[in-house]
């Protein structure tokens, strides 16, 4: 029963156009019956599975129902999926800041094909080991490279604050959202001044950046790159502090702002920002 059940949830999930499954997060009530029928179907723990829809469907991956559905059914921040199936193209180079496990990492590989790549950084070795396994479950996708280090204004060693949810840990000195941290641990960092530029790699032509508040750090230790190479970023923002530093760092830039919404409309001033807003930032 639990298993036909997890079939029809994937199934229906293939067949719903995007707008409908978005509405679906939103019917308060309904929406946590849902979500409540599914979680006592779905097993315990993690197990390695194939995606049932979205633009990774048939791909595998190492995921625990109970927490990362969105990921299996491909419901997974759905508007960011849509902008990047636009904006990638085949032989770009993308960097995925903030990793996790590697969803998007695995979408950005299935977009630039085989004469692309993508660079995953990644700072949380729980994640690290689980984002490895799934690139690895994927080798008919381009190549994730993984690189064990959280992204921020410097480059040596920083304070990382470990969340009992894997995708809420985030540097120390990161703003944003509020929460209760399980442990500080030390990881390595890097500028990507210092990943791109002093080591003469091949600059990103789109850049990913969902670390939780650490996206002004991430801005600070990437200005190099935003004056030479000018790659398009994809960022997700908690709070006006957060997105008041993000601004003032893109305008400095000459970079416009706007909304995943249909059409990407301008935004024409951080005030005008919801609290959580994912953006895109196009050079001019």
């Amino acid at each position: 029963m639990a298993k036909a059940l997890l079939s029809l949830a994937g199934l229906v999930s293939r067949l719903l156009p995007n707008s409908v499954k978005s509405a679906m997060y939103r019917l308060g009530p309904i929406s946590l019956l849902i979500r409540t029928i599914l979680n006592r179907a779905a097993p315990q723990g993690l197990l390695e599975i194939d995606i049932s829809a979205g633009p990774l469907h048939g791909a595998r991956m190492q995921l625990d129902l109970q927490k990362e559905k969105d990921y299996w059914l491909g419901t997974y921040e759905l508007a960011l999926q849509k902008a990047f199936r636009e904006k990638v193209r085949d032989g770009m180079l993308v960097f995925d800041l903030g990793a996790n496990v590697g969803y998007i990492s695995l979408l950005a590989a299935s977009l630039v094909g085989r004469a692309g790549e993508v660079y995953a950084f990644e700072a949380l070795p729980e994640n690290i080991k689980r984002l490895q396994r799934n690139i690895k479950l994927n080798p008919q996708l381009a190549a994730i490279h993984v690189i064990p280090k959280a992204v921020a204004a410097h480059s040596g060693k920083i304070t990382f604050l470990v969340h009992s949810s894997g995708g809420m840990g985030k540097v120390e000195g990161s703003i944003g959202r509020a929460a209760d941290y399980e442990q500080e641990i030390s990881v390595e960092s890097i500028s990507l001044d210092d990943f791109v530029i002093a080591n003469g790699r091949q600059a990103p032509d789109i850049i990913k950046i969902d670390i939780e508040g650490g996206e002004g750090l991430a801005l600070e230790g990437m200005q190099g790159v935003l004056k030479k190479t000018r790659p398009i970023l994809f960022l997700e923002l908690h709070g006006q502090e957060a997105a008041k530093s993000v601004w003032k760092t893109l305008s400095a830039y000459n970079y416009s702002v706007h909304t995943l919404r249909n059409g990407y409309p301008l935004v024409s001033s951080y005030v005008d920002l919801d609290w959580k807003s994912y953006l895109m930032a196009l050079p001019l």
